[in-house]
């Protein structure tokens, strides 16, 4: 089944568009890793972050996903988050970011 958007970005941001699927686990001794995979994507274009199987996420994962949404835009790149999980979305919605990370 395809990706699909929680919210529908505008498909010009996603052509060409690297497409990766999130760990089940955003949690803090899990970043470093994450990041060393996704920089150098997020520096060469645009990048579509499939988060159906987070299961976890603290902190250090809300922090990392905000600092990517913001390097993404540095980089005059695109962060998309699919397919959000249930988990996600209540974590986000919780400390109101839902808005800001859940859309294009």
């Amino acid at each position: 089944m395809a990706a699909q958007p929680i919210l529908h970005p505008d498909e010009s941001h996603l052509v060409g568009a690297a497409s990766l699927e999130c760990p089940p686990e955003l949690i803090r001794g899990h970043e470093d890793r994450l990041l060393t995979l996704i920089l150098p994507i997020i520096e060469r274009g645009n990048l579509i972050l499939d988060m159906s199987k987070v299961a976890a996420i603290d902190a250090a994962g809300i922090g990392l996903l905000v600092f990517l949404r913001q390097y993404a835009e540095r980089a005059g790149s695109s962060l998309v988050l699919m397919n959000p999980s249930h988990r996600l979305v209540e974590v986000l919605a919780l400390v109101h970011l839902d808005h800001i990370l859940l859309q294009n």
